[in-house]
Order: C-alpha cells, then sequence, then structure tokens
C-alpha cells in the first residue's frame, strides 16, 4: 500500500488541475463563498453577477472556462437562457444549475437543450466540489 506524502495544497491542486470555473450568482454572499470554496480546492474562478454579466465574461473567456456554476433565478437574464447562449459558443459546456426551487430546471421552460447538473439549494460545499469534480473527470 502506498503511503501519499501530498500536503492538502498539492491535494487539492491535483484534484482541480487548475481548471476554471465560472461562478454566477447574483447573491454576493453565495457568489463570494462558492468562490472561496472552489479556490480553496486550487481552481481558478471567474465571477458574475447576473447572466448578462457572465455571457459578456463568456465571451472573452471562453477558451479557459472548463463549467459554469450558475443561479437559476437572477435579474436581467436567468441562468438556463445564458447557459443557452454560452453553449452557442462552445458547445457541450459543462454546467451545474442551482436554485432554491424544487422545480428550477422545469422552471426555465425548454426541452431543446440538455442541462448537464441540476442541485437544489443549499448547496453544500462538498457536494458541489464532487460533483464538478466528477463532471470534469467525465469529460
Amino acid at each position: 500500500m502506498a503511503l501519499s506524502l501530498q500536503t492538502a495544497d498539492e491535494e487539492a491542486e491535483s484534484l482541480s488541475e487548475r481548471r476554471t470555473i465560472l461562478v454566477v450568482d447574483d447573491d454576493t454572499q453565495i457568489r463570494e463563498m462558492l468562490q472561496d470554496c472552489l479556490e480553496e480546492y486550487g481552481f481558478s474562478v471567474l465571477t458574475a453577477t447576473d447572466g448578462v454579466e457572465a455571457c459578456a465574461l463568456f465571451m472573452k473567456e471562453s477558451a479557459r472556462i472548463d463549467l459554469v456554476v450558475s443561479d437559476m433565478l437572477m435579474p436581467k437574464m436567468n441562468g438556463f437562457y445564458a447557459y443557452k447562449v454560452m453553449c452557442r459558443v462552445k458547445p457541450g459546456l459543462k454546467a451545474i444549475l442551482v436554485s432554491g426551487y424544487p422545480n428550477g430546471v422545469k422552471m426555465a421552460g425548454d426541452g431543446n437543450i440538455n442541462i448537464p447538473e441540476f442541485m437544489s439549494k443549499p448547496i453544500s460545499p462538498k457536494g458541489l466540489i464532487m460533483k464538478i469534480q466528477e463532471m470534469l473527470d467525465n469529460a
């Protein structure tokens, strides 16, 4: 049996492989908590406050964004529609859409696009990290 001598920082770095996550949420506390959590695990994180800002940032940074974590219901543009716009630029984009409403995905009302994952709020940092890692490992 091999003994791992990795430090916590090295383990986090190997888990994330310096991948970039775009976090979109209109709630500042949630956005900052997600950013801190993801950065603690070694991910590079970009943030946006709504779907419009997320799409503008995505247009500039799409080549480096590996996955999007977005709230579903936000002012200006909801997370589902923002995801659809981003998929036009990067088909097959990995995403986790999050909502405090149990039927958040159904509320989006579009069966023409496949949402890879949906999580209900509140989400646990550990659960989110596990889901992200699973999605990126299956890429």
